[in-house]
């Protein structure tokens, strides 16, 4: 539970530093003050500071539970993305040109009559040979 706590604070830590923030729960659960006389009740100073750290640490959870919640619309954006543009590859259908365009039944006719001309110019010539 400690080692939680401790990585948990270097986490804050680190964050806070990212973000600018001076001040984290365990700075201010560490800092003393100086005693003077007709200076501030110690216990009430104290409690102030345990609602610091308690709002601070609220503070940390808030801050990372939303990043989380950004880096995850972030990856399902680019989830989503991805999908759309390979969903409109796959819509797209090549382009025939028409005018160019060859009929494939011209072209098995036109293979057929050659392998019968084939077929005859075998025969003629075994034929001939003979």
């Amino acid at each position: 539970m400690q080692d939680d706590y401790a990585r948990k604070l270097d986490d804050q830590k680190s964050l806070f530093k990212q973000l600018g923030i001076k001040l984290d729960a365990l700075t201010i659960h560490e800092k003393d003050f100086d005693v003077k006389m007709r200076g501030y009740e110690k216990e009430e100073v104290d409690r102030f500071l345990d609602d610091i750290i308690i709002d601070y640490e609220r503070f940390y959870d808030i801050i990372t539970d939303l990043l989380d919640k950004y880096k995850e619309i972030q990856r399902r954006q680019a989830y989503w993305e991805e999908e759309k543009k390979m969903m409109s590859m796959a819509a797209r259908k090549p382009q025939v040109d028409t005018e160019n365009a060859v009929d494939r039944r011209l072209v098995d006719d036109g293979i057929r009559q050659l392998e019968r001309s084939l077929e005859h110019f075998k025969q003629f010539i075994n034929g001939g040979l003979k």
